[in-house]
């Protein structure tokens, strides 16, 4: 009942969050090469940041298109992303960095696996919303947001002078529940 009460007051990330990562992170165990760098299982993280969409003014009312880019070490990464967003109805391509310039002419954001570099400058110039499941690139300031994890739960963070040099503008309720950098 008490979640009902919360999910119909408008508090839907923070309990999305809780109950998706207390089953997740019970349940699965991030890709095994880059478990360090992707604390959250890629799975439930592409969920979260379709969550992380939806509360981004830039990208309101778009059929959104996500172009990850990988690299060799990273392809299981880059597979799970891939079948993860289109499960949840999110369209989806994948690309390595040579080829982002042609397959992300169209897109809204561009996933930056693991092993990857080089794709901040083209997202900045094309104003593309860069994503990840590793927080350390929000820490550097190479990607806007990330699915991280802060005191055992998911947390999404955003880089807020990565956001401005990407053009892209969310919603206060995501700030109220993100960890910012700056």
């Amino acid at each position: 009942m008490n979640i009902l009460c919360t999910l119909r007051s408008g508090v839907v990330l923070p309990v999305l969050m809780l109950l998706v990562g207390a089953f997740m992170l019970g349940s699965a165990t991030p890709t095994v090469s880059y478990a360090q760098d992707i604390p959250v299982p890629v799975q439930l993280h592409v969920v979260l940041l379709k969550k992380v969409f939806s509360l981004s003014k830039t990208l309101q009312g778009k059929q959104i298109k996500v172009v990850i880019v990988f690299s060799d070490a990273s392809s299981i990464v880059k597979d799970e992303a891939l079948n993860g967003f289109i499960a949840i109805g999110i369209q989806a391509t994948a690309c390595k960095m040579p080829q982002l310039a042609r397959e992300a002419d169209d897109a809204d954001v561009v996933y930056i696996a693991p092993g990857v570099s080089g794709a901040q400058k083209f997202c900045e110039d094309h104003s593309i919303l860069t994503i990840t499941g590793m927080p350390s690139l929000i820490e550097t300031g190479k990607s806007t947001v990330a699915i991280g994890v802060e005191a055992g739960k998911p947390k999404v963070f955003i880089n807020l002078a990565r956001a401005k040099a990407e053009k892209q503008e969310f919603s206060s309720d995501l700030f109220k529940v993100a960890k910012i950098f700056q």
